[in-house]
């Protein structure tokens, strides 16, 4: 059997194709520099690399040429740039993925979706018979466009669609969520909006993996959307236990500046207003998105995939959380001292 794997060098991406390799399955990614480190990395460990990007449609061609399930990992992240950035990359670019799978005779299709596609509720527990909605934000609503591109659009090419929903994710790879935290937290910045009481939908990427992974193989996953968490339908962690987890795991000081939420999402708007008459390219430590995202009393339900999929967690966010957050300390180490 032969896989292939778009966004190949995102967190998701990377940990998909080594648990691919160690299952010695024939891997195929997509990386737009196969000179790259962690394009090196996947190389290294058997995956065939094909260079090129979401708008290579011969680099697509090749990469789904010979596949019987791909993996769809590629996306456009965060709250910050261009709404077009987002169209091109998550809505233009799973097109042009599907089609060449499609035209590749591929069987199955796996979309990485996100819980974003619910369009932030504010409170409530969120399964998947909650519809898809926009929330006007260019991240949201294009992997709103996305997933359902992918079941139209594959359905008409012939193939099996299943889209995975994961909330945060993080894990070996993570580039985003954790060194973000890391940072803020060394920095004393980390804001607990609202007291921090509000539940942090999270999940471990090995979790994710093996949803996917189900998903490509399992009939009953056809044509339906899976959520992912860690405590499949218990209640998350709170955003305070959280930072206050990872500041134990990586020496930072807890958590301890409590910001009323109208107070911290007033700053949040100068904030981003400054950034943005400064052209910044990177996002400034607090958005109003993030604000809000951090204080919704909100729990999305993966008891679907437990009962249709088999899925099975091996730990609970608190601890995945110290685990990843001691294993990014040691890493800082190792570098540190040049091993």
């Amino acid at each position: 059997m032969r896989v292939a794997v778009t966004g190949a060098t995102s967190g998701v991406g990377m940990r998909l194709c080594e648990v691919l390799r160690q299952r010695g399955v024939d891997v195929a990614a997509l990386v737009r520099d196969p000179a790259r480190a962690d394009a090196r990395q996947l190389a290294s460990i058997g995956v065939t690399l094909v260079a090129g990007d979401l708008e290579d449609e011969a680099a697509l061609e090749v990469l789904c040429r010979g596949a019987s399930v791909v993996h769809h990992c590629a996306a456009q992240v965060g709250d910050w740039g261009a709404p077009e950035a987002f169209v091109a990359v998550n809505v233009a670019g799973t097109r042009r993925v599907v089609t060449a799978a499609g035209a590749a005779g591929v069987r199955r299709f796996v979309h990485l979706s996100s819980t974003a596609v619910y369009g932030r509720p504010d409170r409530g527990r969120v399964t998947e018979a909650w519809p898809v909605r926009r929330s006007g934000k260019p991240y949201d609503d294009t992997k709103v466009d996305a997933e359902l591109l992918a079941f139209s659009l594959g359905a008409q090419l012939g193939m099996e669609v299943t889209a995975i929903r994961p909330p945060v994710i993080y894990g070996p790879y993570d580039r985003n969520f954790l060194p973000r935290a890391v940072k803020a937290l060394r920095a004393g910045r980390f804001l607990l909006v609202a007291g921090g009481v509000a539940p942090l939908n999270l999940v471990w990427v090995d979790h994710v993996i093996a949803v996917m992974l189900a998903a490509a193989e399992r009939p009953e996953a056809v044509g339906e959307a899976f959520n992912v968490m860690d405590e499949v339908d218990g209640r998350p962690p709170s955003v305070r236990e959280v930072a206050t987890t990872i500041a134990e795991a990586c020496g930072a000081p807890p958590p301890t500046r409590r910001v009323p939420f109208a107070l911290a999402l007033g700053i949040s708007h100068v904030v981003e207003k400054i950034f943005l008459l400064r052209g910044a390219k990177e996002p400034p430590p607090v958005t109003p998105w993030s604000v809000v995202i951090l204080t919704r009393d909100v729990v999305y339900d993966a008891s679907k995939a437990v009962r249709l999929l088999g899925f099975s967690p091996q730990r609970g966010s608190l601890e995945g959380l110290r685990l990843e957050a001691e294993a990014f300390r040691a890493r800082e180490q190792a570098a540190a001292l040049g091993t």
